[in-house]
């Protein structure tokens, strides 16, 4: 079987918190969020025989405890995932899924299948079809209703979770959209015990878009405000700052 893959990173401390794992990227995305730093991922065509990154998986495997997909979105490419994280399983590895939400049926289907231990999915702005759909660059009025989905059924799933959002003081920074967003998953999610929340410092640097390549970004003292907001509303959630002079941050 091929599928649309953008590499393999054999060995990340990055992607799953705590853990080693190995970094699958696939191709392709619905969104077109202008800050995106893997933009060269979004249209990109590689079609690659999965016995090739199975081989790969193989290599880490003495080094790493997790699988980790990334993109893009690679929920977009369902039966590539179920695939190589049924690989995965059948090698007694973890495996990890980089989501934006918006494929609750395929989430449905790893969950069903044991196939997933932790999401990491995007918040991307508060759960308003108009504000969503203006920080993603794509326009569909299930975009909103299928992130909730997706957040519903992980919280039914024994599967951890964490959730990110990414902040831009032009875009979704303002202690009000931080206080909307945390609000809303505080209603939504009912296993709080599973769940972390990660605000993350925005860079455009890394941007194919030059509006976002010139903007500025929060300091780590602007996001411990925005944290303390956020946890006023998610107790008992852990919640973390990131950004590049702290590194990863809980903050209490």
């Amino acid at each position: 079987m091929n599928a649309n893959v953008g590499g393999v990173v054999p060995l990340s401390t990055v992607d799953w918190h705590g853990k080693s794992s190995v970094v699958v990227f696939l191709n392709g995305c619905p969104f077109r969020c202008g800050y995106c730093h893997n933009y060269d991922l979004l249209t990109k065509s590689n079609p690659t025989d999965l016995e090739l990154v199975k081989k790969r998986i193989s290599e880490s495997k003495p080094y790493v405890s997790a699988v980790v997909f990334l993109g893009g979105e690679p929920l977009m490419q369902e039966d590539a995932v179920l695939e190589i994280a049924a690989f995965a399983k059948e090698n007694n590895l973890l495996v990890g899924i980089h989501t934006n939400g918006y494929y609750p049926d395929v989430m449905a289907s790893l969950i069903e299948k044991n196939l997933a231990d932790k999401f990491f999915v995007d918040i991307k702005a508060p759960l308003d079809l108009e504000i969503y759909e203006k920080t993603v660059g794509a326009y569909s009025d299930d975009i909103v209703s299928n992130i909730q989905k997706t957040i519903q059924i992980i919280d039914e799933s024994p599967a951890a979770l964490e959730i990110k959002t990414t902040t831009f003081p032009e875009l979704v920074g303002t202690k009000d959209q931080i206080a909307a967003i945390s609000k809303q998953l505080n209603e939504k999610i009912r296993q709080k015990e599973k769940l972390t929340y990660v605000l993350q410092q925005g860079k455009g640097g890394n941007s194919n878009d030059p509006i976002f390549q010139k903007m500025t970004f929060l300091s780590p003292e602007e996001m411990d405000e925005l944290a303390e907001i956020a946890l006023l509303n998610l107790k008992n959630t852990p919640v973390f700052t990131q950004t590049d002079e702290n590194g990863r941050v809980l903050k209490e």
